[in-house]
């Protein structure tokens, strides 16, 4: 990884077959593990990664939300071209914007809200606390609005069509350095519940994820997906995962909305 005098992240992924799906085209999984590593990296670099903060200070870093808005695609040996910047705080976030580049193209911006953790309290940490650390990149020059909105809830949602309810079971390998579920298995799991047909012909132009709950290795879990809007050329859809409560209300793991258009 580069980074320039304005704080601004640089670094390339290789797209492997393993990152692909059958018509070798980069998944949705694989464009949100290279975001949340971009982030993570670039902290690193900054002397305030997971593991820095967890020995230092009992904190953590969580995504909470994450708005991807893609434009095109990269596909198996293909070199993505990714740039971050973290920006000021807004409310209890720390604002961090993800750029992707493929083949001369921007295929994607995501705006990514992470919050700190006070492990011990299970509470926020203000963001304020490591403003000085993140260096927050000019405003003038690379600001873009963390100001995202509500997503649009499953339970809200006028829904056209309700698929099948899926049981995914987190295996060993989905728990990562927290201790729980990591956020980009979420996104998996959510591909995996969608008709095939729709995967064969349209591509996601649009994704607004938000983790609510954390997830652990022996949770029951199931999850919901629905048709919410329909055209010749585009659908949109409204997701959720919940966690199995015996003897009150379910819980609300993870949320998410999106677009799809014809490819």
């Amino acid at each position: 990884m580069t980074i320039n005098n304005d704080n601004i992240a640089y670094e390339d992924y290789f797209v492997r077959a393993t990152d692909t799906d059958m018509f070798y085209d980069a998944t949705i999984p694989f464009y949100f593990s290279a975001i949340q590593e971009m982030g993570g990296e670039h902290a690193s670099k900054l002397g305030i990664a997971i593991d820095d903060l967890q020995k230092e200070k009992g904190w953590t870093w969580v995504i909470t939300r994450t708005r991807a808005l893609f434009y095109g695609k990269s596909s198996w040996r293909d070199t993505l071209q990714l740039e971050t910047w973290p920006q000021e705080p807004y409310r209890l976030h720390c604002p961090r914007v993800v750029n992707g580049y493929c083949n001369g193209s921007k295929i994607f911006q995501a705006m990514t809200l992470w919050a700190i953790i006070d492990l011990n309290r299970k509470r926020p940490v203000r963001p304020q606390e490591v403003t000085g650390s993140i260096q927050p990149a000019p405003a003038d020059k690379y600001f873009v609005d963390p100001d995202i909105g509500k997503i649009l809830r499953y339970d809200d949602a006028e829904k056209l069509k309700e698929y099948m309810i899926f049981r995914p079971i987190p295996a060993y390998y989905d728990i990562d350095y927290n201790k729980h579920v990591n956020n980009v298995v979420y996104l998996r799991w959510i591909m995996e519940a969608m008709d095939e047909e729709i995967l064969n012909t349209y591509r996601p132009s649009l994704l607004d994820v938000q983790w609510e709950h954390q997830t652990f290795s022996h949770d029951s879990i199931y999850g919901q997906t629905a048709l919410v809007s329909e055209s010749d050329e585009s659908l949109a859809f409204v997701h959720k995962i919940m966690k199995e409560e015996y003897g009150r209300d379910d819980t609300i793991l993870f949320e998410a909305y999106s677009e799809w258009t014809r490819k």
